[in-house]
């Protein structure tokens, strides 16, 4: 309870359960107004957005919301309006509006359903995070002694599973594989000096 569903059939759409009291905006934001749009162009952001429905009045807040993994958009924002009457103006106007080629979907929505979490975040400047450079790096880092040791380890037990397979297939077949080339762990031992135990 407390948190916005989507409609499954429809997810430009927005339907909303009613929250307790201490989970909404009720309090706090009297005589306002909260406006879903659903159905956003792509390239229509935060920047773009504000532009675009200031025309209608002042903007308090705008939060798109997107993916977590790729900060792409995920087609639908909220907007809070300084005026309520402003908010129920723009969701009937704007609602099945063409935009950029896409069908707007707006709804005004009552403070008294609006989570109080709605709006975290929407004041911090949108920056796309390079998650495939940071992958890159990570992946491209020269690893430690006991990092290489674990990964030819799970190279190894890899490759054996595969040859019991092909084993249980009936079929005869063997070829050299990782464990060939693996290097093989060091079995030299360090003495230590007695000069050096003396001196420890």
């Amino acid at each position: 309870m407390g948190k916005r569903k989507l409609s499954a059939p429809n997810p430009d759409v927005i339907s909303l359960e009613t929250p307790s009291n201490d989970q909404t905006l009720d309090k706090d934001y009297k005589g306002m107004g909260v406006v879903y749009v659903g159905h956003i162009p792509h390239h229509f952001q935060e920047k773009e957005m504000r532009q675009f429905f200031e025309q209608f009045g002042d903007i308090l807040k705008l939060r798109i919301s997107r993916s977590k993994k790729t900060a792409n958009s995920k087609g639908y924002a909220f907007i809070l309006f300084e005026n309520d009457e402003v908010a129920k103006i723009v969701a009937n106007t704007m609602n099945d509006y063409i935009l950029c080629g896409r069908l707007l979907k707006c709804q005004y929505i009552p403070m008294n359903k609006v989570h109080k979490d709605t709006f975290k975040g929407a004041s911090r400047p949108f920056k796309k995070i390079d998650w495939q450079g940071r992958a890159k790096v990570e992946h491209n880092r020269v690893k430690s002694t006991e990092e290489q040791q674990k990964s030819v380890k799970r190279l190894l037990k890899k490759e054996k599973d595969r040859r019991r397979k092909i084993a249980a297939l009936g079929i005869d077949y063997d070829f050299p594989g990782y464990t060939a080339v693996a290097p093989k762990p060091s079995s030299k031992k360090t003495f230590v000096d007695d000069e050096e135990m003396e001196v420890a």
